[in-house]
C-alpha cells in the first residue's frame, strides 16, 4: 500500500452513512500493517505542528501522522469534529472531559498502546500525553478540515477558561501542560 491508496481508504470511509464508524473500521483493518505504515509515514515528521503532521486536507477529511515526545501533554482541546486514532508507537494517556454547564468535567481516561484505536466524537474534549521513554505516534483521522473550515476549541490548563483554537495561545498551554504535574 501506498500513501494515496490508504488516503482512499479513508476519502471513501466519510461518504458512507456513518463516517466515524466507517474510519473506525479502516484503522481497525490497518492494525495487521503498523510497521508498513510506519515506513509509508516516515517522510513526515509528526513533530512542529499540526501544520508539518497533516499528510492529506479536504473539506470532509484530515490526516496526519503525530509525534508527542516524551514529557509532551496538549492542554484540554476538541476537534470540533469526529476523530479516530491508530496509536502507531509508544504509549498514549488521554484524559476525557464533558462539557456541562459551560464548564469542563474530568470524565476518564483512556491509555493507549501500539494498536490501540480510540473514536472521539465531535464533542469529545480530551488531553493527550506521551508516556514512558519513547516519542507517541499516532495515525489520526478526522472528519473534516480541521486547519481549517471546523470551529474548534481549548481550554487554558491551569484555569479551564475555554478560548477559540489559535495555535500560537495552543503552544503557550501545551508548554504550561507539559510542566504541570498532571492534566487539570
Amino acid at each position: 500500500m501506498q500513501v494515496h491508496e490508504l488516503v482512499a481508504r479513508f476519502a471513501a470511509a466519510v461518504e458512507t452513512a456513518d463516517p466515524m464508524g466507517a474510519a473506525r473500521k479502516a484503522l481497525e483493518d490497518l492494525r495487521g500493517e503498523i510497521d508498513h505504515i510506519e515506513k509509508m509515514l516516515a517522510y513526515i515528521s509528526g513533530i512542529g505542528g499540526n501544520a508539518r503532521q497533516v499528510f492529506y486536507r479536504s473539506p470532509n477529511l484530515t490526516m496526519l501522522k503525530v509525534c508527542f515526545p516524551n514529557g509532551r501533554r496538549t492542554p484540554p482541546h476538541d476537534h470540533g469534529t469526529w476523530a479516530t486514532i491508530l496509536l502507531l508507537s509508544g504509549e498514549e494517556k488521554n484524559t476525557m472531559y464533558r462539557r456541562e454547564n459551560g464548564r469542563l468535567r474530568r470524565v476518564g481516561e483512556v491509555t493507549l498502546t501500539r494498536g490501540d484505536i480510540l473514536p472521539m466524537t465531535a464533542d469529545t474534549v480530551h488531553v493527550a500525553e506521551c508516556l514512558g521513554d519513547k516519542p507517541t505516534v499516532g495515525l489520526h483521522v478526522y472528519g473534516g478540515d480541521i486547519m481549517g473550515e471546523v470551529p474548534r476549541h481549548m481550554w487554558d490548563p491551569q484555569t479551564l477558561a475555554e478560548h477559540a483554537l489559535d495555535w500560537d495561545k495552543y503552544q503557550t498551554f501545551a508548554q504550561v501542560a507539559s510542566q504541570a504535574p498532571s492534566a487539570p
